[in-house]
């Protein structure tokens, strides 16, 4: 076995450092560019099939543009006054706050022998520091609200311009790979698109149907404000492994400063919980299927450098981002084997083996 060159292994980290640096100190520029390459992406199919029926592509552009911000805006509103009247109970919350704090002051009292003063003291020492830091967060959360309208002006402007010239940029793609067979090129951009289409429709669906399963779930164990809470942990979702962890404790803690009743706060648990074992078990591998095909090692490495990279946007991209970097890989005999290593060596996906089973259920069912 011929030794890898010291030079080939310094020149393959000096490269990876130098990306990881160019995605970190230019995150806003390149996030936005990122989500206007999927979404053009997801939205070119229906702007080929409006082109097909005589429509202009300034128009399906625009078509493609206007349904991305009603959806947007539709989400935004949604959520606004959804949420309203959580708002309002804010004074019942508080004062139900208080009184579990009490609880918790007379349990350590009595299990740790901490007198109250002294815990009073403890939380009035934290307070202070979180008061102090409370200006900052203010302040940064009006830089990140402003950073988040600028960023959506430029997926919008940029969405745009790569849908309306998207055959120079699948043309520029093909020059860049040369050397592989015409047929070949047109394959792998087929399966790059592919890929981004299943995997953004497949977030939408399962946003729907964990909604639709939460709210039912919240309603039957007497949540108030059931559509808003289980909206929010619906959408946490995207955030892959922890999403579903934080989208369970967020109505499970309305539910206690909320209600008297601790049996809802266990039974909105018992929701998230049984829902998520229906996603993990059914929803997920057999009716949306993993149109990403990343092994779980490099999923959960590639989840932890998108969030130190990019924050929550990176957690989402870069799971598509490799997948796509997966099928180039592929693509090259020269990268075949990263993508080998990448990738999840299954035979046959589970939302196949979902269509053969229905398949052969029907013709059973026919022949009786």
């Amino acid at each position: 076995m011929n030794a890898i060159p010291l030079k080939r292994v310094n020149a393959l980290l000096l490269f990876g450092i130098l990306v990881c640096l160019i995605l970190y100190f230019a995150k806003k520029i390149l996030i936005p560019v990122t989500f206007a390459i999927f979404f053009a992406m997801l939205f070119a199919p229906l702007c080929n099939w409006l082109e097909s029926k005589g429509f202009k592509r300034a128009i399906t552009s625009t078509i493609a543009i206007l349904l991305t911000i009603a959806v947007g805006t539709g989400i935004v509103l949604m959520v606004f006054l959804q949420g309203k009247s959580l708002v309002e109970k804010f004074p019942v919350m508080k004062e139900r706050a208080k009184q579990i704090t009490e609880q918790g002051k007379n349990y350590v009292n009595e299990r740790f022998g901490i007198n109250k003063k002294k815990q009073e003291q403890l939380v009035d020492k934290q307070i202070k520091s979180a008061s102090q830091a409370s200006g900052r967060l203010i302040k940064q959360s009006f830089i990140n609200v402003t950073d988040f309208f600028t960023a959506a002006v430029l997926v919008i402007l940029f969405m745009f311009l790569l849908l309306y010239q998207r055959e120079k940029y699948e043309a520029f793609f093909l020059k860049l790979s040369r050397n592989v067979p015409v047929d070949e090129e047109h394959e792998m951009i087929n399966r790059i698109c592919k890929v981004s289409q299943q995997y953004l429709r497949g977030r939408m669906i399962s946003i729907v149907i964990f909604t639709v399963f939460f709210t039912i779930g919240f309603l039957i164990v007497g949540l108030e404000d059931a559509f808003f809470l289980a909206f929010i942990a619906a959408v946490l979702t995207i955030i892959p492994y922890i999403g579903s962890i934080i989208g369970g404790l967020l109505p499970f803690a309305v539910a206690i400063v909320t209600t008297d009743n601790f049996n809802v706060a266990l039974g909105a648990l018992a929701v998230i919980g049984i829902v998520q074992a229906i996603d993990n078990y059914f929803i997920e591998p057999y009716l949306i299927g993993g149109g990403v095909s990343i092994s779980g090692f490099f999923t959960i490495l590639i989840i932890v450098v998108g969030g130190m990279l990019w924050g929550i946007a990176g957690i989402i991209l870069f799971i598509p981002i490799l997948g796509v970097a997966k099928i180039i890989f592929d693509s090259f005999p020269d990268l075949a084997p990263y993508g080998f290593l990448i990738g999840d060596q299954k035979e046959i996906k589970p939302s196949t083996k979902f269509k053969k089973f229905v398949k052969n259920r029907l013709k059973v069912l026919l022949h009786r």
